[in-house]
């Protein structure tokens, strides 16, 4: 994906970037969470969070905001951009 867009982009194309990065953002979320070796339903206590909502997050249905994935960074101990690494 490039870092700079050279024509305006679709609505099509958004919604492909968006669940691009809700797919990355589901996959680290989840392997984040169990390393730390919390439920889900824990991780949304602890961040003030339903656990419906950690559960679609995890399956890439959400597109949450910063502040929400800088809550979980919190919980989870792990640095805000680890969310949207792709390396484990």
């Amino acid at each position: 994906m490039s870092s700079a867009f050279k024509t305006p982009l679709t609505k099509e194309d958004n919604q492909k970037l968006k669940q691009e990065l809700s797919d990355v953002v589901s996959k680290r979320l989840k392997t984040l969470r169990k390393k730390s070796g919390i439920t889900q339903q824990e991780l949304a206590e602890k961040a003030g969070l339903h656990l419906t909502y950690i559960a679609h997050l995890e399956l890439g249905k959400y597109h949450p905001s910063v502040f929400v994935l800088w809550k979980i960074a919190q919980v989870l101990e792990a640095p805000l951009d680890s969310f949207t690494s792709q390396k484990a």
